[in-house]
Parts: C-alpha cells; structure tokens; sequence
C-alpha cells in the first residue's frame, strides 16, 4: 500500500519516506580530513543539521558532533575492516547501534528503531508486494527503459527476448513473470471489487 493510500482510515505509521536523512558515506572524506569545523551540502536539513565538527578520542576513533537545539549529538565513524572495501558505519547518538542511515527529526539525528519508522514496503497488501515484485522481474529482464514495465494491463507472454540472452534462460524468466502474474489477477480483482465495487467492475468486462 502507498504511503498515505489508506482507504479512510487515518495513517498512524510514520515511514522513513517522511524524513530527511543521512548517509554514511557522506562522511567518508572524514577519516582523511583534518580535525574541524564542516557542513553538510542539503537543502533538506536545517542549518543545526548541517553543521558538525569532526574530532578524534585517544582510541584514534573519529567522531562528528552535531550541536541541535543547544544539545550536542555525538555520531562515530567505524570502519568494517572485515570487508575489503572497509564499509563506513555511523552510530545512533541513542542506542550506538552501527548504521548505515541516521534521520532527522526535529531536535536530533536518531535511527529508524529509535524514531520508531517503517519502510513503506511493511504498509503493503499481498496484491501490491507481489506486483512490485513482478516489476522488478519486469525490468531485470528488459530493461528499465522498456515501454509498459510497469503496466500490469499488458502481460509479457509477447515480448521479446532481449539480444544476446539464451533463449532457455529467457523462457525459464519470463515463464516465472507469467506465473507471478496469474497469481497477482485474482488478488488485484478481489481488490478492486472491494474499492469500487463489482458494478463499476462489470462496466468494463
């Protein structure tokens, strides 16, 4: 389900959609930089979001500090030097819990558990998850460019092998798609009977 399409009832989930956020590669430079004052380049964060002073603990642990509504937010930077490519963590200033995200709200930088967010996909009805799913099949196989992608009025049984695929790795894909598809139609009518009634349905058949 949408964000927001809740169909009369009022929305009681906040979702990560609705806040600014940032990301831990933004602070990646960081780890190289000299000690001092930064800014972050976003017009969606306030000027206490954005402005942070980078410092350095006697472990030789960076940490950022944001200074919001007159309280300072301590955010470390931890590299995962378990990976090859040394991903970048931050950590909540709540819970310390390594992230790759921190959001933010009015008075703070916080992580999804602590603000209590939810990823739109969570608000989803079976019929919109498996029709997600089938376009993101959809688009692995032909392309984000191809016409009606994301039309679920046009079935795929006629499109065309794209160039330079085997056709039993095509078959075997497409014969997936049209398998999610017949499930998706009775789920998707049910639906639609629900919303606009079996009256405004029959109109159309």
């Amino acid at each position: 389900m949408l964000k927001g399409n809740h169909y009369g009832r009022k929305q009681r989930r906040s979702y990560t959609s609705d806040y600014p956020r940032i990301n831990a590669k933004v602070f990646k430079s960081l780890l190289t930089d000299p000690l001092g004052s930064y800014s972050i380049n976003s017009e969606y964060l306030s000027d206490n979001h954005r402005e942070l002073i980078l410092k350095e603990n006697t472990n030789g642990v960076r940490y950022v500090t944001f200074t919001i509504n007159d309280k300072p937010h301590t955010i470390a930077l931890k590299l995962d030097k378990r990976s090859a490519s040394n991903k970048l963590y931050i950590t909540c200033p709540y819970c310390q819990k390594q992230c790759q995200h921190l959001y933010a709200i009015k008075y703070a930088y916080a992580c999804r558990q602590c603000i209590g967010l939810h990823y739109v996909c969570q608000s989803e009805r079976p019929n919109e998850r498996l029709m997600r799913r089938i376009r993101k099949l959809r688009k692995e196989l032909w392309g984000y460019d191809w016409p009606e992608v994301n039309n679920m009025f046009k079935h795929v049984i006629y499109w065309p092998k794209p160039k330079w695929m085997r056709w039993k790795t095509f078959e075997q894909k497409r014969a997936k798609i049209i398998e999610l598809e017949e499930q998706y139609w009775p789920m998707a009518v049910t639906r639609m009977e629900t919303i606009f009634g079996e009256q405004l349905l029959s109109d159309y058949k």
